[in-house]
């Protein structure tokens, strides 16, 4: 019988054959170690279920404890959003804005609104044409503008 495939070829063959039963028998053996391992003298983590005595209230506090906390029944804020804009027209009371894709908008602002830019902190800094970013909460169903971040940057430059 004569065979075509050259003798190298059945080596190398054999020789793989040879090397991948060496590594199923190393594989094996150390399953098999690992197996017999103890770990008792290793740390080892645990989880502890508890059972609370009372069930938790609303706000997951346990009944029996006393908190100074009044616990709203829902909340009125619906959502809130930030807005980068430019600035139409500005009031004691309420900010119109457009920004880049044309929308308009118009936001309450309230005593509790708070203004940050490099020239101060109130509203009289602001000017129309000015590019600011507001965060805008929706308070049943009023935009009321809560914080207003002067876009302008207004640092030094250092002379070199």
């Amino acid at each position: 019988m004569t065979d075509s495939t050259p003798r190298s070829t059945r080596v190398v063959t054999l020789l793989c054959i040879a090397g991948l039963a060496v590594a199923g028998v190393a594989l094996g053996y150390c399953i098999h170690l690992g197996a017999e391992r103890s770990d008792q003298g290793q740390a080892s983590t645990q989880i502890k279920y508890v059972t609370p005595s009372e069930p938790p209230n609303q706000a997951g506090v346990l009944a029996g404890e006393t908190t100074t906390e009044e616990i709203p029944e829902a909340l009125s804020t619906e959502r809130s959003k930030v807005v980068l804009c430019t600035i139409d027209k500005i009031s004691s009371d309420s900010l119109d804005v457009h920004t880049a894709d044309g929308r308009k908008q118009h936001f309450i602002l309230s005593p509790d609104t708070h203004v940050q830019s490099t020239e101060g902190s109130s509203l009289s800094v602001l000017d129309v044409g000015d590019l600011v970013v507001v965060r805008v909460v929706k308070v049943d169903g009023t935009m009321i503008a809560d914080l207003i971040v002067d876009g302008r940057v207004s640092g030094s430059i250092p002379e070199n």
